[in-house]
């Protein structure tokens, strides 16, 4: 049997300020795919409100009081990334984070498929491929959405702060994985982690002028006043990842804590979004609507039709079993 054998990075990042979410990257060398993201956050109000089920944006949602990676979660995502790979060889670069070593120290000689290897100490700046420009690039794209909707809020009329989720930050988050982040940044982002020469650093520089243009805008408009230097903007001081001993042994005490002591009421988010709820025939209307669009056009996007005349007919379907459901 013939096996494919790819390469694996993972690292931890931080994206948010006064509700912070860890979202867990997963790069492929190799390989084309990407593996979903893992965010751990808070339980946030806002996906009640909206009534969304967060997984079905693409994204695997757990939660914990520190909005961070721990072992066990660690550890059932270890579990189901070794069985995803059945028939597979992979190489899973970790990095020496807490949650990493207790996981593989429970599960690791279960794994089948999976061969771990350890960065070095202190090396994850040289050697782990998504600190080469990958999670910067990524940040890059979800900054330039918060700026954009900066823009669109105080347009309106609203102040972006009060009307910022935690919901948005995530569709962000997941969309500059999937849409925005191209396959030959995360390609050369490898390369430049296994290369012994001095490579050229990776730079998402278009980008960064796009936010940069926005901001002055903002600046223009007198939205804002003081705006801070772009590196800052981009990497700011609360959203680094920190794995010193204090750290760890406090998200220890939080899952013991957590686990025997009865779960307390969930905090309310600041903002939240209070959506309603939508129903089939809703939906075919504006499905619709949208497919009208695009037959109406002179570059009309036919895929995008036959995607949604697909779509169209399994709603129908839903529609009239439903129907059929409450007619018993």
């Amino acid at each position: 049997m013939h096996l494919k054998i790819s390469i694996i990075a993972m690292r931890q990042a931080y994206i948010g300020g006064r509700s912070p979410t860890g979202v867990y990257q997963h790069a492929h060398f190799l390989d084309e795919r990407k593996i979903k993201q893992e965010l751990a956050a808070r339980r946030p109000k806002a996906f009640v409100t909206a009534g969304i089920n967060i997984e079905n944006l693409g994204c695997v949602w757990r939660s914990n009081k520190k909005a961070w990676m721990t072992g066990e979660i660690f550890k059932e995502w270890l579990i189901w990334f070794d069985k995803k790979m059945a028939g597979r060889k992979v190489v899973l670069l970790l990095d020496n984070f807490s949650a990493h070593e207790a996981a593989f120290r429970d599960i690791g000689p279960q794994l089948q498929n999976t061969l771990v290897i350890w960065l070095p100490c202190n090396s994850t700046t040289r050697y782990q491929p998504l600190d080469q420009g990958i999670i910067q690039t990524w940040k890059a794209y979800w900054r330039r959405q918060w700026v954009l909707f900066m823009m669109d809020q105080f347009d309106k009329g609203y102040d972006p702060l009060s009307t910022m989720t935690i919901l948005q930050a995530v569709r962000w988050a997941i969309s500059a994985w999937n849409l925005d982040l191209a396959e030959d940044t995360i390609q050369n982002c490898f390369k430049k982690a296994f290369s012994s020469e001095d490579t050229r650093e990776i730079h998402c520089q278009a980008v960064i002028n796009e936010i940069t243009c926005g901001i002055q805008q903002l600046q223009v408009s007198n939205n804002i006043h003081d705006a801070m230097d772009i590196h800052q903007f981009l990497n700011p001081e609360e959203e680094k990842v920190d794995d010193s001993l204090a750290t760890a042994d406090d998200l220890i005490l939080s899952q013991f804590s957590s686990a025997s002591m009865p779960e307390e009421e969930e905090e309310e988010e600041e903002n939240y979004e209070s959506l309603p709820q939508i129903s089939i025939t809703d939906a075919l209307e504006s499905l619709y609507k949208l497919r009208l669009f695009e037959e109406q056009q002179v570059d009309g996007n036919k895929a995008l039709i036959q995607q949604l005349l697909f779509h169209e007919r399994t709603l129908l379907r839903k529609k009239v079993s439903r129907q059929q459901q409450s007619d018993i």
